[in-house]
């Protein structure tokens, strides 16, 4: 098993994992790096207009992996 970190990126705020997780393989870290970005998802507050998040892995200081996402609330039409 490697040691893998899960940094986080909110905009233009990054938190960096110094504990990470031993996991098998690739596809392992795939799973928890989802689960990770969605969580990240979760605690946006309500109200945000536009956002880019991502969870940036490596191993060590090498980077392995990194997903994304970016939302935008867009008013297509006023009916107030």
């Amino acid at each position: 098993m490697a040691r893998y970190f899960f940094d986080s990126r909110d905009g233009d705020t990054f938190s960096r994992d110094d504990i990470g997780d031993d996991l098998p393989n690739l596809e392992r870290v795939k799973v928890v790096a989802t689960r990770a970005l969605a969580e990240l998802a979760r605690d946006v507050p309500p109200g945000s207009v536009k956002r880019k998040l991502s969870i940036e892995v490596r191993q060590g200081e090498w980077p392995v992996l990194m997903l994304s996402l970016t939302f935008e609330a867009i008013v297509l039409a006023d009916v107030a």
